[in-house]
């Protein structure tokens, strides 16, 4: 038997179905004198091997699903589903194919329930998204991933307690305990709210997070900050509000209101004062603007630098400094001040080279210029 369409606004069934059954038992024998139940109550509609389709009132599908089996309420508005499988559309295009054990179908196909197996893919961008329990809201655009979502694609793994996937947007919104980490380089974010631009291949957290980059298995740099936008396509985040990083090899701590970082490269660039703290040796460098170069292990700060020993109290001021990691030495151009403490001096000039960590630093002039030592006695 072939059904083209239930009442105006249900659901359609198309197709030959290879089996179906429109069952109304016979009531048996009243012997209680209870009155027998009406025929509207004993009426199921099962169907075996269907595929069920819904469109919206201009026409257009809005889900169109193979099942093994479904039996519908007696108002035949709602629906248990066995073995689901199909595509979910949005102004006639598929946004999403889906997969499950099983399922619901709710409010005369206005919302459809998926339980057990569940994976949904958008052919657009190849996103995959798994949860134990889905609902589509086609009215709304969004697809709901209640416990445990899990979404991947060629870029990034991504967990969650739940989430929900705006279609229209290929945006994903991440709730609670997520662990995002891209693929290569492998950079590991957690946190507790964030969203990811799956077509634009972003990820952004509004919220205070972490995030950890790996070489191999071994960890070389970790930040914290309270927002982060990463670029997937360029391996780039801007941190921002209160980023706190810290480097393994070399032992580095960067502090600063806002930070660019490569994590491809190892490359920082800030346009806002920051804090460089080089956390074995003691030394301390600041400045209004920063590149540092971790793969090259070197350091560049403009405005107002300053660099600090913080054994000896030393200082060094200049309107821009140079920082070779390794081996600590510093090279120091414009309007240079160098201050000690043992024996207690002060010099200035135009030009410094030397190390911090113990006071060898050696204040140039030009040649028109006289440079100036100051030195207090005892």
């Amino acid at each position: 038997m072939k059904i083209l369409a239930f009442a105006k606004g249900s659901l359609l069934v198309i197709l030959s179905l290879s089996l179906f059954a429109c069952q109304q038992q016979r009531p048996p024998e009243n012997t209680n004198n209870n009155p027998s139940p009406s025929p509207a109550q004993e009426t199921r509609l099962v169907l075996n091997n269907a595929t069920l389709e819904q469109p919206n009132n201009k026409g257009q599908l809005l889900w169109k699903i193979q099942v093994d089996k479904a039996i519908y309420s007696p108002d035949q508005k709602q629906a248990e589903l066995s073995k689901i499988k199909g595509n979910l559309y949005q102004d006639g295009k598929i946004v999403l194919q889906v997969s499950a054990d099983k399922g619901k179908i709710y409010k005369d196909g206005e919302s459809i329930f998926l339980q057990e197996k569940i994976i949904a893919t958008d052919p657009r961008n190849k996103a995959v998204l798994r949860g134990e329990e889905v609902e589509w809201r086609p009215n709304e655009d969004v697809l709901i991933v209640r416990k445990n979502l899990r979404g991947n694609n060629a870029k990034l793994d991504a967990t969650a307690k739940e989430g929900k996937y705006y279609t229209r947007q290929q945006r994903l919104e991440l709730i609670g305990n997520i662990i995002a980490t891209s693929k290569e380089p492998k950079l590991q974010l957690k946190t507790e709210h964030l969203f990811w631009n799956i077509g634009q291949d972003k990820v952004i957290g509004d919220r205070p997070l972490t995030m950890v980059r790996y070489k191999d298995k071994t960890v070389t740099d970790r930040v914290s900050a309270n927002r982060a936008e990463v670029n997937l396509k360029i391996s780039n985040v801007l941190v921002r509000e209160n980023v706190e990083y810290r480097s393994v090899e070399p032992p580095l701590q960067v502090s600063a209101n806002a930070v660019n970082w490569n994590y491809q490269t190892r490359l920082l660039l800030s346009n806002q004062p920051v804090r460089l703290f080089q956390y074995k040796e003691l030394v301390t460098i600041t400045g209004n603007q920063a590149q540092i170069d971790l793969e090259k292990e070197v350091a560049r700060l403009k405005g107002g630098v300053q660099g600090y020993n913080d054994r000896d109290r030393s200082k060094l001021y200049a309107r821009e400094m140079t920082w070779y990691i390794p081996n600590q030495k510093v090279e120091a151009v414009g309007n240079v001040i160098y201050e000690q403490k043992n024996p207690q001096l002060n010099v200035t000039g135009q030009r410094a080279v030397g190390t911090l960590q113990n006071n060898n630093v050696v204040v140039s002039g030009n040649p028109q210029d006289r440079v100036v030592t100051e030195i207090v006695p005892e």
